[in-house]
């Protein structure tokens, strides 16, 4: 099988390859599939994507769905349909107007879903604006700025606020570090800076800056002082 490299603003049909390297404004019209995909630039794939790896630098376009065993995504990448992998790694900015799906995912900067996330280990730093539902085992969200989702469910969650001054306050993608969220459900909740209208857990514990209008808790409830809770009851 052969590989293919494509430089500057070189166009070509869509198909199978072994390894593919996107450099510039290089676009592929159509699907593509192949073992390793390189996009260094502004590079477009106009269609689907099965790949074994994908590496975007720069700024990468999907405009169908991509599959691939693992995706790093340095700079910025968009996909218009469904990012389904294995292991999933964003630095920067990425938007997935569709589903993410994968086993681990670590999303640090900006993130952008059109629908659900769902995976094992799912890591944030930074901002999450989800449309969706963010599904997990175990969830860590480090706050960098302004984040919502509509629900939160999952074994293990865990909201906190970094301290330190980000590159997304320094770029001015928001100073406000706090979630919102409809829903939040788990075992295991531990939240801080969160506006939520119903907390539903085993063992939840609230720290500072919380907002919350329903807690329901089956074993174990704390919350700090600068924290508001309207409702909470034991349930069984």
């Amino acid at each position: 099988m052969e590989d293919l490299v494509l430089n500057g603003s070189s166009k070509i049909g869509g198909g199978s390859f072994h390894h593919v390297e996107i450099n510039g404004a290089g676009t592929v019209e159509g699907d593509l599939e192949c073992a390793r995909l390189v996009c260094n630039g502004a590079g477009k794939v106009s269609g689907d994507v099965i790949a074994k790896e994908a590496i975007f630098k720069g700024s990468t376009r999907v405009s169908g769905d991509m599959h691939s065993k693992e995706v790093v995504i340095n700079g910025h990448g968009s996909i218009s349909g469904d990012l389904i992998t294995m292991q999933l790694e964003c630095n920067g900015a990425v938007t997935v107007n569709g589903n993410i799906k994968a086993e681990n995912i670590q999303l640090n900067g900006l993130t952008k879903g059109g629908a659900d996330i769902e995976g094992e280990n799912v890591e944030v730093d930074g901002v999450l604006q989800l449309q969706g539902l963010l599904n997990a085992d175990n969830i860590k969200i480090n706050l960098e700025g302004k984040s919502f989702a509509k629900e939160i469910g999952g074994g293990s969650i865990s909201v906190k606020r970094r301290n330190s001054l980000s590159l997304l306050e320094k770029l001015k993608l928001g100073f406000s570090k706090t979630l919102e969220v409809e829903l939040i459900e788990a075992d295991n909740i531990y939240l801080e800076h969160t506006k939520v209208s119903i907390v539903r857990g085993n063992s939840i514990t609230l720290g500072p800056g919380c907002d919350i209008d329903m807690v329901e808790y089956q074993n174990e409830f704390q919350s700090h002082k600068d924290s508001k809770v309207k409702e909470n009851k034991k349930t069984e």
